[in-house]
């Protein structure tokens, strides 16, 4: 006999309230694995998301200062300015 159909037998002849307790518990397991499953999933995304700053880093690394210093340093008040072409704010 399996395991479910030993369980089964035993919920067959056990009281409405016993069983309702056992309800009860197994919705709570399930839950609590599902929680696990979605901290997984976090957890992997965030590795995904550190993993990508690293590269990020590792790149801005390799870009010499000389590159850097050609790049405008007023852009985010002039960020439309460098996208649209609109008047340049000066700060």
């Amino acid at each position: 006999m399996t395991v479910r159909e030993q369980l089964s037998k035993e919920l067959e002849q056990a009281p409405d309230s016993l069983v309702e307790e056992i309800l009860d518990f197994c919705l709570f397991i399930k839950q609590r694995q599902q929680a696990k499953v979605n901290n997984q999933a976090t957890e992997t995304k965030t590795n995904g998301i550190l993993d990508l700053l690293e590269r990020v880093k590792e790149i801005q690394a390799q870009v010499p200062t000389e590159e850097w210093d050609k790049l405008p340093h007023d852009g985010s008040i002039n960020h439309d300015h460098y996208l649209y072409d609109s008047p340049k704010i000066e700060g």
